[in-house]
């Protein structure tokens, strides 16, 4: 009675490939979140009618934001995470790779925007809209994400070692607002001049707004978390 042949092992996996880490998926998803939510902040959004107006958080009794404002502060947790359980030199890595990620993906959208459409294909324009934003609008983005997110992972740490690993709620509330203050006078310093003066004034609430709400929505997080 023969026995059944046993399946060749693989002997050319490489021991390193067999090993499952949750910072390659975290990588990863803060990869996914960051070009998701730029590619969803195109669209400009409105909540409201409110009974009140609070300026410069409201255009009107409106509170102004963008499509990408329940995404983005994901991004940010994951910060808060990376920082937390692997440190600020892992954070970083993290962070650069989803910068560069994000960048990437914007270049091969601008590439395909500047390509010839197809005599049959009839949208290019609304094609070119959401995914071949203003440059400066794009880099005002990026790179606000870039120091918002590298001042978060530092002062988590920061306050990690300061605190000997407690008030893990005042590490999050706290880099929150570090990270959050600088992405968003970054983006505004080097996107306002393409706005135009009064386009800018007109909507100063959107960017201060979605920092309120991105804030709000990561305490929400921060505070289930530490339960």
């Amino acid at each position: 009675m023969s026995t059944p042949a046993k399946a060749p092992q693989d002997i050319t996996t490489p021991p390193w490939a067999k090993r499952r880490s949750y910072f390659d998926l975290l990588l990863g998803a803060s990869c996914v979140i960051l070009i998701i939510s730029n590619i969803a902040a195109t669209k400009g959004i409105e909540f409201g009618p409110l009974p009140f107006e609070l300026p410069p958080f409201t255009n009107g009794n409106f509170i102004p934001s963008d499509g990408g404002f329940f995404l983005y502060p994901l991004a940010y947790v994951l910060g808060d995470v990376l920082s937390e359980v692997y440190g600020f030199k892992r954070a970083r890595r993290a962070i650069i790779a989803s910068f560069v990620a994000a960048a990437f993906a914007a270049g091969c959208f601008l590439l395909t925007v500047a390509l010839p459409p197809a005599s049959y294909y009839e949208n290019q324009e609304a094609f070119a809209i959401i995914l071949g934003p203003v440059w400066q609008i794009f880099a005002g983005s990026l790179l606000g994400y870039l120091t918002g997110q590298l001042l978060n992972a530092w002062v988590m740490v920061a306050m990690k070692k300061a605190t000997s690993g407690r008030f893990m709620w005042a590490r999050m509330i706290a880099s929150t607002l570090v990270g959050e203050l600088a992405d968003t006078i970054i983006f505004c310093a080097i996107a306002s001049p393409i706005l135009g003066l009064l386009a800018w004034i007109n909507s100063s609430a959107t960017p201060w707004s979605g920092m309120c709400i991105s804030a709000w929505l990561r305490l929400c997080s921060c505070l289930s978390v530490t339960r």
